[in-house]
Parts: structure tokens; sequence; C-alpha cells
């Protein structure tokens, strides 16, 4: 990640931070934990996933990425044509989408492994 000219980031509150610290330990025991329950059945996982994973755990999320967000600066400097967050996240690797071709692939992959 570029941090190179970025200003100081303005501190979180004490209960932003633990609202942070809260929902980042939420989903890695969460993970971790759908992770050992279901490591033998892809599909199992799967499911438990797509249950955990709700339209809440996103909004969740959201909020506290715009909280995050909004601690930077969010004016653009003269001659810049991106804010102080954008700057952070320009090469930050998102997770990529599997194609569907992929996607089946990994799963006879993971069937096999289970059989």
């Amino acid at each position: 990640m570029n941090v190179g000219n970025i200003g100081a980031m303005r501190e979180l509150t004490e209960s932003e931070a633990f609202q942070f610290l809260a929902f980042m330990n939420k989903l890695v025991v969460g993970l971790d934990r759908i992770g050992s329950q279901y490591h033998d059945n892809a599909e199992d996982r799967a499911w438990a996933l797509a249950y955990v994973m709700s339209p809440a755990v996103f909004k969740e999320a959201a909020q506290l990425r715009h909280l995050i967000g909004s601690k930077y600066n969010q004016e653009l400097a003269e001659g810049q044509d991106q804010g102080e967050v954008e700057q952070l996240l320009t090469d930050l690797p998102y997770w990529k989408m599997p194609t569907p071709e992929q996607l089946e692939r990994f799963k006879q992959n993971q069937l096999k492994k289970q059989a």
C-alpha cells in the first residue's frame, strides 16, 4: 500500500475503536469457527458462510469502513484527483471473484478431497 504523502488520521474515540475491534473479532473468530467446524465439508462450510454473512454483517462492515474513512481529510488538495483514503487504497489487492469455470473446478477439487 502506498502511504507516502498522506496526512495524519484523526484519532478514534474509545467507543469507535471498540466498535471496530468488536466487529473484527466477530469476523475473525466466526470465520475460524466455521473453518474448524466444517474443515472437511466444503458444502456445509459454504452454507455456514452464507448463513453468517447476512445483510446485517455487510451493513455493519460498511458503517465501520465509513467511520474509519471519515477520520481522514475528505477534501482534495489543489491538483489532486484523489482524497487521502483513495490514495491509501490505490494499490489494495482486492479479492478476485472466480469465473464460473474456476468456481466449478474448485468445487470439484473440494468434492474429490472429501471422497
